[in-house]
């Protein structure tokens, strides 16, 4: 009935409109945070991005916001957020596995999830190896 052209030209309009009026699709994690090992008392940096509009970081299960040591950044794309989390290489973030949730309103999905390992100062100039925190 309709001609293979017409079909065509529709679906391009379609997906024109969806890419102009952000249509609706699935959330998915575009970037997931990967392991980090660093020395005491300097930063990791961990990074994530989704296709949703909003992104949240967990820290053990935990949200990011209810630690007064880190410093959660996002940037809002179009479409998606990217997030940046600075995790300070302290005692208490040792072992730590860290996860963001992106997604829309009513979905979200779960990152792969990342460990922060912490060393701590070297051993004497000897043997010049570092040594692990231990919990």
């Amino acid at each position: 009935m309709y001609s293979t052209l017409a079909v065509s030209f529709v679906l391009s309009i379609l997906k024109l409109l969806c890419f102009e009026y952000a249509c609706a699709e699935q959330s998915a994690i575009l970037k997931n945070p990967v392991d980090a090992t660093v020395c005491l008392n300097s930063t990791a940096t961990f990074h994530c991005s989704t296709n949703g509009s909003n992104l949240a970081w967990r820290l053990n299960g935990t949200a990011a916001n209810g630690f007064k040591e880190l410093a959660p950044n996002q940037t809002y794309l179009y479409p998606g957020v990217e997030g940046i989390l600075f995790v300070p290489g302290i005692k208490k973030f040792q072992n730590t596995n860290i996860t963001c949730l992106g997604g829309s309103s009513d979905e979200y999905i779960t990152s792969n999830s990342a460990q922060l390992y912490v060393q701590g100062p070297p051993s004497p100039p000897s043997s010049l190896s570092a040594t692990p925190l231990n919990e």
